[in-house]
């Protein structure tokens, strides 16, 4: 596997910090906090970049809120220059990760995402008829430290990257355990860890009908048997090599008569819906943003912009009679 160095000079470039900064910008809006990053925005990145250079940057305390929709989950958010220093990170190691991620890994990566995951095993569910279908136990809060360095360490050589690489996992989690939910590095991580597991389904097993979205994942044949070998060998080798177990609720084996709920979705060979708890969480968004126009608090163009988003993320599934009902008032 080639091995990459070199790499410290480009992500600590005046360029690529501002073109970070854009991004994490482009993320939160006109915050105050972002703003008054904005109105200093060239000493406040050369002395990002100082500190970057000299290995002084040490990441601050993360600000945590819950979440309840759709179950409860911890938050994390970065301080603004951290996530600056995040997408500098990303800027430069993704082009080098896509050249080794699977194909049918969807999650947080360029031209892929939710739809064309629920497609491509839309696709699948058409061609199998059985299907074994799990995700991890508390995955973010179980990740491995250590194994995840030694992961990262497989691809990169530059010791002051991964020395900044280190500081970064280790500000969240407890034990030497968890990436905090919510951060672009937490995300890119999480798949970096899971990747060993594609290539060992992949490579090792020769499995060809698979995809995964972070740790959702999918595997379909037409072999009942040969997905129950299956699962065992999984879970065996994410318990050996990356200290991960399966949710034993979410773990199981069932027929395309009976459909595939995944990624918000309900799915059958000819049919996608969209779950009642993701259709109601979409109604719930656009009475929040009616309501917050109508209270003054977001501009007509705001109100638009987010109504369209929610209808076109609709628009992907067989939803056409729905849409009526939500422009018709009927929801």
């Amino acid at each position: 596997m080639k091995r990459y160095g070199y790499l410290y000079e480009k992500i600590t470039s005046f360029d690529n910090l501002l073109s970070a900064f854009k991004k994490a910008y482009q993320g939160v809006g006109k915050k105050s906090y972002s703003l008054e990053y904005w109105v200093k925005l060239e000493p406040k990145l050369i002395e990002l970049q100082r500190e970057l250079i000299n290995e002084t940057y040490q990441p601050r305390d993360y600000r945590y809120f819950k979440v309840y929709i759709p179950k409860e989950r911890t938050i994390a958010v970065a301080d603004f220059r951290d996530r600056i220093v995040h997408h500098a990170i990303v800027n430069i190691l993704e082009p080098i990760y896509e050249k080794v991620f699977i194909y049918n890994s969807y999650a947080t990566r360029k031209n892929k995402g939710t739809h064309k995951a629920v497609k491509k095993a839309q696709d699948f569910l058409r061609e199998n008829y059985w299907y074994f279908k799990t995700d991890v136990k508390k995955y973010f809060d179980s990740i491995d430290h250590k194994i995840l360095y030694s992961v990262i360490t497989r691809k990169i050589k530059d010791r002051k990257l991964l020395g900044l690489i280190k500081k970064i996992i280790q500000n969240g989690g407890k034990q030497g355990k968890g990436l905090p939910i919510g951060n672009l590095t937490s995300q890119f991580f999480a798949n970096i860890y899971l990747d060993q597991l594609d290539h060992y389904i992949k490579d090792n097993l020769g499995v060809k009908n698979y995809l995964r979205y972070m740790d959702d994942f999918v595997v379909f044949s037409d072999d009942n048997q040969y997905l129950k070998d299956l699962w065992e060998k999984i879970e065996e080798f994410l318990d050996c090599s990356l200290d991960l177990r399966l949710k034993p609720s979410a773990s199981f084996i069932n027929s395309r008569t009976n459909g595939l709920s995944f990624l918000g979705t309900r799915m059958f060979p000819n049919t996608i819906r969209v779950k009642k708890e993701n259709l109601d969480r979409s109604i719930h968004k656009i009475k929040t943003r009616e309501k917050e126009y109508k209270q003054g608090e977001i501009t007509e163009e705001k109100l638009q912009q987010s109504v369209n988003s929610i209808i076109a993320h609709l628009e992907n599934y067989n939803t056409y009679n729905l849409r009526k009902d939500i422009f018709n008032g009927l929801w």
